[in-house]
C-alpha cells in the first residue's frame, strides 16, 4: 500500500466583494464528505488588481476556482487571450459561451474555463421534485450578467421555452445578450425568441410565467426589488438567484401574491456540485450541498 500522501484540492472563489458568498460553506462540505484533503478559500481582488490576481494564479498552486460577480466575462477574455495579461495557452470547450464560473487546471497546470450556472439555473425546474415542462413559456430575465447569459443560453437550447424577454438597466448589453439567445435557439423563427424590455415599469411581469432576477438587487436591501408585486400573480414561478438572504424582498411578495417560488440557493448548490465534479471527479455533491445551506439557513 503506497504511503505517498494524498492530493491536497486547492480550491477558491474570485470575486467582488466577497465575505458574502456560501461558496466555502459547501465546497468545504463536500470535500469532507469525499474523504478528500483540501480547502476552498475566498479570493476577494479589487477590480484594478484582476489581472496581477489571475497571473499569479500558478503559483498559487490551485487545482480550481469558481468565478462571481463581476467577473464572469473577464476571465473568459483571460482564457481565451483578449485580455490585459492575457496567457495564451488558456483553453476553453467548444461553444462555450462568454462567462466563466469554473477554472479548472489540467494535468499540465493549464486553466481550463467553463460554465456551470446554466446547469445549477436548469436542475430545480427540470429535476424531480418540480419536473416542469417549460414548453411555451414566456420567461423574464432580469439581468445581463455573466450568470444571465448561462440562463439564457440553456433556456434557449434545452427547453421549449417560447419566448424570452430580457431586461438590463445598460439596454445595449440586454440588446446582446438578445442577439446571443436567438443564435444559440437557431431554426424557423429563431430571431424572435428573445426580445429586449426597455423600461422596467412596462415589462410583462403579469404575462410570464416565469420570472428569474439575475441582477445583485435584493443582496443589499431587505425592501428592494426591481418590479412592482401587485403584477404579480398566483400560479406563477419566481426565481431569484440572490441567496443571501434566502427570503429577498422579491421572494417574500412572490409567497404574498400566490406565486411559486425557487430560492437562490437552490441553484448555488446545483452549479456548485457541477463545478466540484469538474475539478474532483466526484458527483452526487448535490444533495450534501443543499443539506449544508439548509443546515445553515436553519441557525442564522
Amino acid at each position: 500500500m503506497s504511503n505517498a500522501p494524498k492530493k491536497f484540492w486547492r480550491l477558491g472563489i474570485l470575486g467582488w466583494p466577497l465575505g458574502y458568498s456560501l461558496s466555502p460553506l459547501v465546497h468545504e462540505q463536500a470535500l469532507k464528505t469525499a474523504g478528500l484533503r483540501g480547502e476552498y478559500r475566498e479570493y476577494p481582488v479589487k477590480p484594478e488588481d484582476l489581472w496581477d490576481w489571475l497571473g499569479q494564479v500558478p503559483a498559487l498552486r490551485l487545482c480550481g476556482f469558481n468565478v462571481t460577480m463581476p467577473y464572469k466575462k473577464s476571465v473568459f477574455a483571460w482564457l481565451v487571450g483578449e485580455g490585459e495579461g492575457r496567457l495564451g495557452l488558456a483553453e476553453v470547450p467548444e461553444g462555450a459561451i462568454g462567462a466563466i464560473n469554473t477554472v479548472v487546471m489540467d494535468n499540465k497546470e493549464r486553466p481550463v474555463g467553463y460554465n456551470t450556472d446554466g446547469e445549477g439555473f436548469l436542475r430545480p425546474l427540470l429535476d424531480p421534485p418540480r419536473s416542469l415542462d417549460l414548453k411555451g413559456w414566456h420567461v423574464l430575465l432580469l439581468g445581463a450578467g455573466g450568470a444571465a447569459e448561462a440562463i439564457s443560453v440553456s433556456l434557449s437550447v434545452r427547453t421549449k421555452v417560447e419566448r424570452l424577454t430580457i431586461w438590463n438597466r445598460n439596454l445595449d448589453r440586454a440588446r446582446a445578450l438578445a442577439e446571443t439567445a436567438n443564435r444559440w435557439r437557431g431554426g424557423r423563427g429563431a430571431a424572435h425568441f428573445a426580445q429586449v424590455g426597455e423600461r422596467l415599469e412596462s415589462l410583462p411581469v403579469g404575462e410570464c410565467q416565469l420570472l428569474v432576477n439575475a441582477t445583485p438587487v435584493g443582496m443589499d436591501g431587505p425592501g428592494e426589488r426591481l418590479v412592482d408585486s401587485g403584477k404579480l400573480h398566483q400560479g406563477q414561478w419566481v426565481y431569484d438567484l440572490v441567496y443571501g438572504p434566502r427570503e429577498t424582498a422579491l421572494i417574500r411578495a412572490a409567497r404574498r401574491q400566490g406565486c411559486r417560488v425557487i430560492t437562490g440557493d437552490e441553484m448555488l448548490a446545483g452549479q456548485g456540485a457541477a463545478s466540484f465534479e469538474l475539478w474532483t471527479g466526484v458527483k452526487g455533491m448535490l444533495p450534501v450541498m443543499r443539506e449544508a445551506l439548509d443546515e445553515h439557513f436553519r441557525s442564522h
